[in-house]
């Protein structure tokens, strides 16, 4: 008996939540795939029972899923601060910027094209070419060394900004090489394109731009 009696004064000193004596709250969420961190460590998916946070302590929930927009929320055992009831129900939204989306290995990474006919001059025209059809105004064009980037294509969304660029150079004339990148970041919130601190890259592409690679690779 004194051992169990220690092993929950541990337990409960620590912060960490016990479900070996039954009760507690009950966290349910709308996804059985849905993850659920206590603390920073995750403790279950879809739904987790048997949790009670110590005298005067807190807990930080936080519950996030692949597709879903991340909920964090903080219940404590302290006065006026947000209590847990028994069955705390978490439903997460939509990401709207991710169901706009489709993931791609090719997303910020190099996309090698070798021309199978034409001289340098007329792929990098066909190559111009191919750009400007799918992104409205170019930032860099410079025909000396074979270079061009586009400006930021911004899609905004309830929770995140996306912004998109295309990047094209000849890396090789002989044989020709051509290399395009498109760059996909993300910030959250609705942010200014000019904003870089705030984004970071997503290995994710806008489906506008989803025949953008077939289309690199048939027509140079």
């Amino acid at each position: 008996m004194k051992n169990l009696i220690l092993i929950l004064s541990l337990l409960f000193t620590t912060g960490t939540y016990s479900q070996l004596l039954g009760g507690g709250s009950t966290i349910n969420t709308n996804n059985n795939s849905h993850n659920i961190f206590i603390n920073g460590q995750i403790v279950g998916q879809g739904s987790v029972a048997g949790i009670k946070i110590p005298k005067n302590e807190c807990i930080t929930v936080q519950v996030s899923g692949t597709g879903y927009i991340t909920e964090i929320k903080k219940f404590c055992r302290q006065k006026g601060m947000p209590k847990m009831q028994k069955t705390e129900f978490i439903a997460l939204s939509r990401d709207d910027s991710f169901d706009a989306t489709f993931s791609s290995d090719l997303a910020n990474n190099d996309i090698i094209v070798n021309p199978r006919r034409g001289n340098l001059d007329e792929v990098w025209k066909n190559a111009v070419r191919l750009v400007i059809e799918n992104f409205d105004a170019l930032e860099v064009n410079d025909n000396d060394v074979n270079y061009l980037r586009t400006s930021w294509v911004v899609d905004t969304f309830d929770e995140f900004t996306i912004r998109t660029r295309l990047i094209a150079r000849v890396s090789d004339e002989d044989p020709i090489e051509v290399r395009f990148k498109i760059v996909s970041e993300r910030a959250r919130g609705q942010v200014s394109p000019r904003d870089d601190e705030r984004f970071r890259a997503w290995q994710r592409i806008m489906r506008k731009y989803e025949g953008l690679i077939e289309e690199i690779q048939s027509r140079l």
